[in-house]
């Protein structure tokens, strides 16, 4: 099973590539984004897939309560699953604003282009509501992270208007001021949340609906990365060496955290608790040490990208591309394929351990799913005027 779908990505992927190598002219720097964002896309189909078959690739904490973890390779794929939401929000600002800037180049005005990016956000909470939610199996309820990201980017379309350091400075304030306030959060919203207080505040799986990506808990994520889009193609951010830096960086100051064990580490790690506990953070609501240890690894993935950059027009690393310029259609669409795809495994007589179901039907999943997207990807360029423009 797992061998004939990665033949069928293969060939996938043969049939991008000549794309990708169209693109290249345009700087490696985009690719490597569109990679990386593809990339985290990838992880998050393993999670959802393994989800739709209801196996737990648990590797982080919830509420600052210490997780009980399965076994050693759910939680190192657990670890793997989670640079997805880090690296999906951080992009999703970024792309607001090479979209914004493409938008300006091309003579349209701000306020026509703030006007596609609270429609987007609408499309995206109704497709949130409806294919989504009624797509999604899992062990747990849908947590409606496209309605998240729908309200953060009609916040940030606004927020993007000031002057980059205006932006950056409301980001990190925005982020500082929330880690601040989790331990108090946690505290209160641990007894009892309703659903608005878990929306913009905390998280909870028991409200109608749930949710896990609190708008003040992750939105901050999405403007930082509007504001780092106004740097994206400038000569010092294009070097790996630098990326390599940056990563390096970001977990160093995620060990100082973890082991201070107060600010921005909502749940602190137990001495009496086995050593691989030390790599479990708390993901809802969304601690300091979570993002930096996330996103120290995206930037060492993008430093590769970037000192490869020929390695995305070969076809092993293309459908990554592909999956990252189509990232929001690539993410409803993901949703339908792994939610059918886990109700036919209940019809038939699959005898194999969890963790083997999941990596199987996730690599199913993405056999569906690479030709779909780059099919979809060549009929919006041949249709840029559709509804389909704001996926």
């Amino acid at each position: 099973m797992a061998q004939s779908s990665a033949r069928s990505l293969q060939t996938a992927a043969q049939s991008t590539a000549q794309p990708v190598v169209a693109v290249q002219t345009v700087g490696a720097r985009l690719l490597a984004i569109d990679a990386l964002r593809g990339l985290a896309i990838v992880a998050m189909a393993l999670d959802h897939a393994a989800a739709s078959v209801l196996v737990s690739l648990q590797a982080e904490s919830y509420g600052g309560l210490t997780p009980q973890l399965g076994n050693w390779p759910s939680w190192v794929l657990g670890l793997f699953t989670n640079i997805a939401s880090p690296t999906f929000w951080f992009l999703a600002g970024v792309s607001m604003t090479l979209y914004a800037q493409g938008r300006l180049r091309r003579g349209d005005d701000n306020r026509t282009i703030t006007q596609f990016f609270l429609i987007r956000a609408a499309v995206l909470a109704v497709l949130d509501l409806t294919i989504a939610w009624l797509a999604w199996r899992g062990g747990t309820p849908y947590t409606h992270v496209l309605l998240s990201i729908g309200v953060s980017i009609a916040i940030v379309s606004l927020l993007r208007l000031l002057p980059t350091q205006a932006l950056a400075a409301v980001g990190f304030v925005w982020l500082i001021l929330y880690q601040l306030a989790l331990p108090g959060l946690s505290a209160y919203f641990n007894q009892s949340v309703n659903y608005w207080q878990a929306f913009f505040l905390y998280f909870s799986y028991e409200t109608f609906p749930a949710t896990e990506f609190s708008i003040l808990g992750w939105g901050s994520l999405i403007a930082l990365g509007s504001a780092f889009g106004t740097l994206v193609r400038r000569p010092w951010f294009l070097r790996w060496r630098n990326w390599a830096l940056i990563g390096a960086g970001l977990w160093a100051l995620c060990v100082i955290l973890r082991l201070v064990g107060g600010f921005g580490d909502l749940w602190h790690y137990d001495a009496s608790l086995p050593p691989y506990y030390w790599l479990i953070m708390n993901k809802a609501p969304p601690s300091l040490t979570f993002l930096l240890f996330n996103l120290g690894i995206a930037s060492w993935v993008y430093a590769l990208f970037l000192a490869r950059p020929r390695w995305l027009s070969m076809p092993f690393f293309a459908w990554l591309v592909t999956l990252g310029q189509v990232a929001l259609f690539t993410f409803v669409v993901h949703l339908v394929i792994y939610g059918l795809l886990g109700r036919l495994l209940d019809l038939l007589p699959v005898a194999a351990p969890g963790v083997v179901k999941a990596v199987g039907v996730w690599l199913i999943g993405l056999a569906i799913l690479v030709p779909l997207c780059t099919w979809y990807r060549s009929y919006r360029r041949a249709h840029p005027d559709t509804l389909l423009r704001y996926l």
